[in-house]
């Protein structure tokens, strides 16, 4: 009888014990995945770029020419105009396909030409990318892949669709852990400074674009132009010839953007 109760209480020291050894385990676990982050940061491991901690020194007045939305036809227009006057742009590009336009051969040929290429995601859906942080970084890979396997160039920096800023697409939450993420990822993304203006309408008269562009850069070191080079954008791509002109009788200079020029952005997410 002894030696029954003796066993029995052996038992149950040692479930007790292995009961701890679990919870400790669990805890330990749990720990873990704290501090390792969300499951979305162990997504594709290949896509993280370094692109140093230092900006160059910018003097005088420059103005960065970007085009989002190509590549179409109106991007073809746009770098023959860019080629004639010798200056360097931005491109932030999609995954579109236009019919008749060979997309391949025009993100080739903005990389050949000496033209910084970045992403603006594959597909432009709001309602998609907007909707989850792991939904943005799938869209995200695909048009970084597409970059890499037809130019040979690995961008490093991007433009958020619609910008940085909030839109009715996507939850402020949402946003910010997308911004956190791709910036942990040592991506860039570029905002601007002045508005074209062929975002309201691909109506917009060629004119308008103009004035826009050359009124807007008054009074502005640093300029960043949001233009769209999308099949629609036809005034866009006849207004780059003039606006160039006449920004450099203004004493600008065009340069390209790269990791090494410090971004505009919307949002500060170092701040409270």
């Amino acid at each position: 009888m002894f030696c029954l109760i003796k066993c029995s209480r052996k038992k149950v020291l040692a479930a007790a014990a292995a009961l701890l050894c679990l919870g400790g385990i669990l805890t330990a676990v749990q720990q873990t995945k704290a501090v390792s982050g969300p499951a979305y940061e162990d997504l594709y491991p290949d896509m993280y770029v370094n692109t140093g901690n230092e900006f160059a020194q910018e003097e005088g007045k420059v103005v960065y020419y970007t085009f989002d939305d190509g590549p179409s036809q109106n991007t073809i227009a746009i770098l023959d105009t860019l080629k004639e006057k010798g200056v360097k742009a931005t491109f932030f590009v999609t995954g579109q396909e236009v019919s008749g336009v060979d997309s391949d051969a025009i993100l080739k040929r903005i990389v050949d030409e000496g033209h910084s290429i970045g992403m603006h995601t594959y597909s432009h859906v709001y309602q998609q990318i907007y909707s989850s942080v792991e939904s943005y970084l799938a869209d995200f890979y695909k048009i970084r892949e597409r970059i890499i396997q037809v130019t040979g160039v690995e961008p490093k920096i991007f433009r958020f669709p619609g910008g940085s800023v909030k839109n009715s697409f996507a939850n402020p939450a949402v946003q910010k852990a997308i911004r956190i993420e791709m910036r942990r990822r040592g991506y860039l993304y570029y905002d601007w400074n002045l508005v074209s203006g062929d975002d309201k309408s691909y109506m917009t008269d060629t004119n308008t674009l103009i004035r826009n562009i050359v009124n807007g850069a008054q009074g502005k070191d640093k300029v960043v132009i949001l233009c769209h080079d999308d099949p629609m954008r036809v005034s866009t791509a006849e207004a780059v010839g003039p606006v160039i002109d006449q920004l450099t009788e203004q004493g600008y200079r065009f340069e390209k953007l790269t990791e090494s020029v410090e971004p505009i952005q919307f949002h500060n997410d170092d701040e409270a």
